[in-house]
């Protein structure tokens, strides 16, 4: 009977030491419920910081695309990168640890990514913004069904993740070469001119010949050159510009406006896919060689029309080129082929110089007048 009530004893004060730990852990899952509200509201707060930190990152870099008009190549400068190298170098080891890194060097930005080169085998491109995302998405299914065809590299992306501020990053074999300036055309013999222009023909018959609803599909944009219609933007002019111009310069940008109406047929075309940015960083070049071994940085590809490429193509490698291109791509061309072009240039500095107005900002209306005065500077239709 003692040994009986000994071990209901036990029994008893098992079940007291087991209530004590488990009114302790109760004390402590609600310490963890209340610790994980306190994580999840700070969550939530560094969330929408992050977002509005975003968010104000996207107005600027509109406000940056805005004003950078003054050259096709005015997207791209040698500013510090907006990723630094230690910021790269983290990247690569947290989601590339056996790749070794010897060499990591800043090879360019521009309006959406920023490059590096790494151990100059692989091109690491980091997504600036988050309109860099679609421009990414695009590249991705557009690149893989252009590369069979193209008579020289593009592209091709073998890894494909985000970075730690939610951003996408990708990387591909780097494509060896240096970019075509006017000085290696320049001085190539006769003949070697002919492949080289004929190289680009060929990419660029490729690129104009693929799908416009395919491409349409994937995301990529369809642009007109205008952006308002030219007779709502020659009003806007008339009211809010030509009064910052002599009499001089508004009688040439009003002759500029009878030209279009005058030609106007000659503005039409049939959208094909089209580069938008051949500039000559993104047209790698082998000296050796003498031949183009590849074009990169497809972020600004665009449905619009095709004669863009070869005109600017044209205006970067002057009219030797320009009329070796435009035969061996057979595109005919009116009398005012190049007169149109310099026509939506007007155009653009025109809506930048609106929107600035629009915005009140003084430091890109300024610049918007002195390219505008600088343009009608020049002598007309020449």
């Amino acid at each position: 009977m003692d040994q009986h009530n000994r071990q209901i004893s036990q029994l008893e004060q098992q079940v007291e030491r087991l209530w004590r730990q488990i009114k302790e852990k109760d004390g402590q899952i609600q310490n963890l419920q209340q610790l994980c509200a306190l994580n999840q509201q700070s969550l939530q707060d560094l969330t929408q910081q992050y977002q509005q930190l975003v968010d104000l990152q996207n107005r600027l870099g509109r406000r940056r695309r805005r004003s950078s008009y003054s050259s096709r190549s005015g997207r791209h400068s040698s500013r510090r990168p907006v990723y630094s190298r230690s910021v790269v170098h983290h990247l690569i080891r947290q989601r590339f640890p056996d790749w070794s890194i010897h060499d990591l060097q800043f090879c360019g930005q521009g309006a959406s990514f920023c490059s590096y080169a790494l151990n100059q085998e692989y091109i690491i491109r980091c997504a600036k913004h988050r309109d860099s995302i679609r421009r990414l998405r695009w590249e991705e299914r557009l690149l893989p069904k252009l590369q069979p065809q193209m008579p020289v590299a593009i592209p091709q992306f073998q890894h494909l993740g985000y970075m730690d501020n939610g951003l996408p990053f990708c990387a591909y074999p780097m494509i060896s070469g240096e970019p075509f300036e006017e000085k290696h055309y320049r001085h190539l013999p006769n003949e070697q001119r002919d492949r080289v222009v004929q190289q680009m023909v060929d990419f660029l018959k490729v690129l104009h010949g693929f799908p416009v609803t395919e491409a349409i599909s994937y995301g990529i944009p369809y642009r007109e050159f205008e952006g308002m219609p030219v007779p709502d933007t020659q009003q806007f002019a008339q009211k809010k510009i030509y009064p910052h111009l002599t009499l001089d310069h508004q009688e040439r940008y009003q002759h500029w406006f009878d030209f279009y109406r005058e030609n106007e047929t000659d503005f039409s075309y049939q959208p094909a896919l089209i580069h938008g940015d051949l500039q000559p960083r993104h047209i790698l070049f082998n000296p050796e060689k003498g031949l183009i071994v590849g074009i990169i940085d497809f972020e600004d590809i665009r449905v619009s029309d095709p004669a863009e490429d070869l005109y600017y193509l044209q205006e970067t490698y002057g009219d030797d080129f320009g009329q070796r291109l435009l035969k061996s791509y057979g595109l005919k061309t009116s009398d005012n082929f190049h007169y149109r072009f310099r026509f939506r240039r007007l155009i653009q500095i025109t809506h930048h110089i609106l929107e600035g107005l629009d915005d009140n900002r003084r430091r890109e209306v300024d610049h918007g007048f002195d390219e505008l005065r600088e343009f009608l500077g020049r002598p007309l239709l020449a």
